[in-house]
């Protein structure tokens, strides 16, 4: 077996497309499987599966967030008796441009959706050709959410987090959208600064104003109360308008980069700080560029961990790879195994 494909029928794509798997194996033939992974719970057994048959490729029919779930349950799967003993590590792993910003496909430079990938692959393998692939650094992220019934912990990996301030609450916003996509990004980036005048003055308290204008913006510099270790230095204060890093550089729907340092081999990048809005809005050029941070109030360095613990009652909710990691009241990020990504661009189907 070469390829192992995963799709999730209930994700916002694949809504309306109930032959989804069906169309996919129709391409891969007798090169691979695909699955319908309804759930989070139904995702290891097939990975479970595709282990068992050695496939050489792990495809993600999604983004971002249907990589992150396909690297997490794989490295839980590898981890049980059956494969512990054995020499087994996980296969290149892939996503396919289906999510609604794909930063992981941005940066290794894979081109195309699900069926054009998958076209490439099944040419490139019949014909005995080489599947370029890159390694990248993931980062080991171990957790606290409260439950119920108490605290439990959980271990995942990722490779780019909003934690806390305005990253997270720029996630919030964007996800509000009906069908967030690239220009979704701009729009919160518009209203932010539409808003700001009025949300961050007394102009806020005039009858009649709109409820967006004179509250957009202070919901998105809202800070994050935590206790911020990097790299064994605890830092100064316990509320934070940014808390953000990556083990890879990101590009957001070629609007916004950011995370440049993460792409040393072995480190993380983490932005973190108490910025003022004004401060932030100075660096959005920067950002767009996709350089360094600049500001008094501003940790942009590279690291190797860094830890949070909630502070008060706001407990903490993490936007891991544009998945929403919510109620913890712990989290640490440490640099993880690194992935084999395969760099592939889609075929034009015939």
């Amino acid at each position: 077996m070469q390829i192992g494909v995963i799709t999730n029928p209930n994700s916002r794509k694949n809504k309306h497309r109930p032959d989804r798997a069906r169309r996919l194996q129709s391409i891969l033939g007798e090169m691979g499987e695909v699955h319908s992974t309804d759930s989070v719970d139904s995702i290891k057994p097939v990975l479970r599966d595709f282990l068992r048959k050695r496939a050489r490729y792990w495809v993600a029919d999604g983004g971002d967030g249907a990589l992150h779930w396909m690297l997490r349950m794989g490295m839980e799967v590898l981890q049980e008796d059956e494969f512990a003993g054995e020499s087994v590590t996980l296969p290149m792993t892939m996503p396919t441009n289906g999510g609604t910003i794909d930063f992981i496909a941005n940066n290794v430079g894979i081109k195309g959706d699900a069926e054009s990938l998958l076209t490439a692959m099944r040419l490139r393998i019949e014909r005995g050709q080489r599947i370029e692939d890159t390694e990248v650094d993931s980062m080991v992220i171990d957790g606290v959410q409260a439950g119920p019934d108490g605290d439990v912990p959980f271990r995942t990996y990722g490779f780019a987090v909003a934690a806390g301030g305005i990253g997270q609450r720029f996630f919030a916003k964007y996800y509000e959208d009906a069908d967030p996509n690239p220009r979704t990004i701009m729009k919160v980036v518009g209203r932010t600064l539409a808003s700001m005048p009025v949300a961050l003055s007394p102009l806020r308290k005039v009858p009649g104003m709109p409820r967006f204008l004179s509250t957009y913006a202070r919901d998105m510099f809202s800070p994050t109360r935590a206790k911020i270790t990097v790299d064994g230095m605890v830092l100064p204060g316990d509320e934070f308008t940014g808390i953000h890093v990556a083990s890879m550089s990101i590009n957001l729907g070629n609007v916004l980069h950011f995370f440049g340092k993460a792409d040393q081999p072995g480190l993380m990048n983490a932005i973190v700080g108490t910025p003022s809005p004004m401060s932030v809005v100075r660096n959005l050029p920067r950002m767009v560029r996709g350089e360094e941070m600049r500001g008094s109030q501003i940790l942009d360095r590279p690291c190797r961990s860094l830890d949070l613990e909630a502070v008060g009652d706001e407990l903490l909710e993490p936007v891991i790879d544009g998945e929403y990691y919510r109620g913890l009241r712990k989290i640490s990020f440490r640099v993880g195994p690194r992935v084999r990504i395969p760099k592939v661009v889609g075929a034009p189907l015939h």
